[in-house]
Formats: C-alpha cells, structure tokens, sequence
C-alpha cells in the first residue's frame, strides 16, 4: 500500500511534501493502514524534504488521536537525513527515526 502512496505522491507532488492537503491524504491513508495491520511502513524513498505543516497535520494529527506510542506502529523506510532530522525534530517523543539512512539520496 504504501508502495503505491509514495509513487502517488512524488508523481503528483515531487520530492518535497510541505502542504496541508498532501499530509490529510497522507493521514487517512496511514489511519486506514493502521486499522488493518499492526504496524504500517511509511516508505520515504525519493522524498527530499518534508514540511512542518505536513508532518503536523499527518503524524502530529495520528498522535493526537492515538497517542505518541503510535510511532511503535510505524516503520520508517527510506528516510534521508533531512527527512529523518524533520521528523525527529517534530516529534522528539518519536525516539530515533529508524530507516533513516546514513547517506545523502541522490
């Protein structure tokens, strides 16, 4: 599922998702997954940067409607530095973004 999210969103969007309305799509994707399974992955693969916005109106609205141990359901993949610093940033109560990867991608 989150395969076919990550194409949807670098195609319509590009490689910096920064706006409201990518993260509420994002969010009620990432809140249906979460009702079907056990722990979801969020594949940042092709994403340079994500916005404030973005990650307050989609993770930051998940942890306001189940808690910040909604980040043990999460598996992050593909996470650049930049991508990894942003959440982490964001979310302090998140720990240490796992799958956030050592190298810059081209």
């Amino acid at each position: 599922m989150f395969e076919e999210l990550r194409k949807f969103l670098k195609q319509e969007y590009g490689p910096r998702l920064r706006t409201a309305v990518h993260a509420e799509q994002v969010h009620d994707q990432i809140a249906q997954a979460l009702k079907a399974s056990s722990r979801v992955r969020l594949d940042f693969a092709d994403i340079e940067s994500v916005g404030e916005t973005f990650l307050d109106r989609s993770l930051g609205a998940l942890v306001a409607w189940r808690g910040a141990t909604v980040f043990r359901l999460l598996v992050f993949a593909h996470c650049s530095p930049s991508v990894a610093a942003s959440v982490g940033k964001a979310f302090p109560q998140a720990g240490p973004i796992r799958g956030a990867s050592r190298k810059k991608q081209p």
